[in-house]
C-alpha cells in the first residue's frame, strides 16, 4: 500500500519533524510505502503540492492531510474524484468546513475520517499544571493569578486548546485571563506579544502558550524584561518539541503537554488496518496527550528519545485481532 503525507512543515519544524519520524517508524514496521512531501510552512506551496499530487497519472492509494487553513475543502473533493482515500491528521475541520464537506463518506466517498489529538484536554492539562505551580508571590493584590494566553492561528486545534484553558480557569476560580492573543504559532511573534503583555499587565504571572515554540518566544521576552521565566512568570506550551524537555528540566518551562508526535504513527496503523480489514463507518479517533513537569520528566523523556525502538505492530488490530479498541496514548506506549 502507498501512502503520501502532505507535511505542512519540514525537518526544521520541531513538531512535524518528530511526527514524521514516528510515521516513518510505523511505516517500516508495517511495510507501508510512505512518501512525505514538505510544505515548508508555506501555505501556497502546500496547496500546489496538493494539486500536483491529485493530478498525478498514478496517485497514491492513501493521503494523510492536515487541514491547514481549510485545505481539506479544496483537496477532499478532488481526491475523491481520483479515488484517493483521505485521512485527516492533526488538524480537524472547523464548523464552516463541516457544513461544506458533510461527514466522512457522505458526500465524498474516499474520505475515511480523521485522527486528531484531544486538543481541548491538552489546553486544560497545561493550564492545570501551571496553576498547580503557582506560589503566593504570583498572586496580585486581589488574590488572583493574572494569565496571558498565546494562541496559534485561526484553526480548530488552537481554538480547542484555548477552550481547555478557559475550562481550567473556570474550575480554578482564582485565575484571571487578561488577554488571549494570536501569535500564529511563531516564536518571534509570541515574543513580541509577550513583551507587550508584560508592559500592559505588570502583574502577569502565567503565560499559557498553545505551542512550545511560542512558549520559547514568551520565555525569551520575559528574560529580556528582566524577569526570570519559570520563577517570576510561569511558562508552558504544547507539542513536546525536542527542546521543551530541556526547558522543563532547567525550570524555564513549568510544563509541556504532548505526545501527539505519535499521531503520525497512529495514522499509519489506521490506514494499514483499513487497507487489510476495512471496518464499517468512518474513522473517528482521538489521541490522548500527557503533561510533563519536573516530577515525571524522566519517564516521558525516555519515551521521546527511544521512539525509534517502538514496534507499532502491537497497536494494529490486524496484527492483534483480540484488541477491542485502539490505544492511541502516550501511556499505552509506556
Amino acid at each position: 500500500m502507498r501512502v503520501t503525507f502532505l507535511n505542512p512543515g519540514d525537518a526544521s519544524d520541531p513538531f512535524f519533524d518528530t511526527l514524521v519520524s514516528s510515521m516513518r517508524r510505523a511505516a517500516a514496521n508495517l511495510e507501508v510505502e510512505l512518501e512525505v512531501i514538505d510544505g515548508h510552512r508555506d501555505h501556497a506551496l502546500l496547496r500546489r503540492n496538493a494539486r500536483a499530487l491529485v493530478e498525478r497519472p498514478d496517485p497514491p492509494e492513501y493521503l494523510l492531510l492536515v487541514n491547514e487553513q481549510g485545505l481539506a475543502v479544496e483537496v477532499l473533493p478532488a481526491a475523491s474524484a481520483r479515488d484517493i482515500k483521505v485521512l485527516l491528521l492533526n488538524e480537524g475541520l472547523m464548523v464552516p468546513d463541516r457544513q461544506t464537506l458533510g461527514s466522512p463518506g457522505e458526500r465524498h466517498a474516499s474520505w475515511l475520517g480523521e485522527l486528531v489529538p484531544d486538543d481541548k484536554r491538552a489546553g486544560y492539562l497545561l493550564a492545570r499544571a501551571l496553576f498547580e505551580a503557582v506560589r503566593p508571590a504570583h498572586r496580585g493584590r486581589d488574590g488572583k493569578v493574572a494569565v496571558g494566553a498565546l494562541g496559534g492561528s485561526f484553526t480548530s486545534s488552537s481554538l480547542l486548546r484555548i477552550n481547555g484553558l478557559r475550562q481550567a480557569v473556570a474550575e480554578a476560580g482564582d485565575a484571571d485571563v487578561r488577554e488571549v492573543v494570536a501569535a500564529n504559532w511563531q516564536q518571534d511573534r509570541a515574543g513580541a506579544e509577550t513583551a507587550r503583555l508584560l508592559q500592559q499587565h505588570p502583574d502577569l504571572a502565567v503565560v499559557w502558550a498553545a505551542s512550545d515554540q511560542m512558549a520559547l518566544g514568551a520565555a525569551e521576552a520575559i528574560a529580556a524584561a528582566g524577569r526570570v521565566p519559570g520563577r517570576d512568570v510561569l511558562v508552558g506550551g504544547i507539542d513536546w518539541a525536542p527542546f521543551a524537555f530541556a526547558k522543563v528540566r532547567e525550570g524555564t518551562f513549568t510544563a509541556t503537554v504532548g505526545g501527539h508526535f505519535l499521531d503520525g504513527a497512529w495514522a499509519i496503523v489506521l490506514l494499514y488496518d483499513h487497507h487489510h480489514r476495512p471496518a464499517p463507518g468512518p474513522i473517528a479517533e482521538k489521541s490522548q496527550l500527557a503533561a510533563v513537569t519536573r516530577d515525571n520528566l524522566d519517564a516521558y523523556e525516555r519515551l521521546f528519545t527511544r521512539r525509534g525502538q517502538i514496534d507499532f505492530r502491537q497497536f494494529s488490530k490486524v496484527h492483534n485481532p483480540a484488541q477491542p479498541s485502539y490505544r492511541f496514548s502516550v501511556d499505552a506506549v509506556l
